[in-house]
């Protein structure tokens, strides 16, 4: 089967949920809206050092931010609490739920859908190389990846142009690029890619950025708009 072209997927919090560290947070006190403030600026920080020149894994930046969001958060105010938070097993509990996310209910059906139809999928993440692959197996899903690009690879973090560079090597037709962060949707069009936002997390995209050629409630819904407004003789 001819390839139509390459389907670019960033991997967390749109491929796979963040469920499984958010009810760890809860289980330690933390408001069910603690992993979305933890986790933006998780990011917040780790776009900025990159920006300034400089670079630290994700996990790590994971790692720094946690006990600060639990502060501005006021978890550590209680002294029941405040004993819990200090055993840093606490906190590594929390930080390693990352490395056991689960996939989204239809993501093995997208990637289904769209190799099927001749699209190449590659993964195009913030993370580590190492922790997608084992998550992608964990879900029975890395069959379906040629291949996996990691920032770490080129110590930039997305949104920067050069990351979204990694996924257009060696590519032939449409490249596309999948996500559930509005920021992640913005960078790959200025980067050149086709786009296509999963509102499940964030709701709206932003007014501000360059608008996406395709909104989806869910991957399948995504893979099929790709599938269908590409490949004509498949409606």
């Amino acid at each position: 089967m001819n390839t139509k072209g390459t389907v670019v997927f960033d991997i967390i919090g749109t491929c796979f949920s963040l469920d499984k560290p958010r009810q760890r947070l809860v289980e330690l006190g933390a408001p069910p809206h603690a992993l979305q403030l933890w986790f933006a600026q998780t990011l917040r920080d780790a776009f900025a050092l990159s920006h300034a020149g400089g670079y630290r894994p994700l996990k790590e930046v994971l790692e720094a931010e946690l006990p600060r969001t639990l502060k501005v958060l006021g978890i550590e105010a209680d002294a029941e609490q405040r004993r819990t938070l200090s055993r840093p097993a606490s906190l590594t509990h929390v930080v390693n739920a990352f490395s056991e996310l689960e996939p989204q209910p239809e993501a093995l059906e997208a990637f289904r859908l769209l190799t099927t139809a001749g699209w190449k999928l590659v993964a195009l993440t913030n993370g580590s190389e190492d922790s997608t692959h084992k998550l992608l197996d964990r879900a029975n899903a890395i069959e379906y990846f040629a291949n996996i690009f990691s920032c770490d690879a080129i110590q930039k973090t997305k949104p920067h142009p050069d990351v979204y560079a990694l996924a257009k090597q060696d590519v032939e037709g449409d490249i596309w690029m999948v996500a559930a962060h509005a920021w992640d949707i913005a960078g790959a069009a200025c980067a050149g890619l086709r786009t296509a936002f999963i509102t499940k997390e964030e709701k709206d995209y932003l007014g501000v950025y360059p608008q996406p050629e395709v909104i989806a409630s869910d991957l399948v819904e995504a893979a099929n708009q790709i599938v269908e407004g590409m490949t004509p003789s498949l409606r």
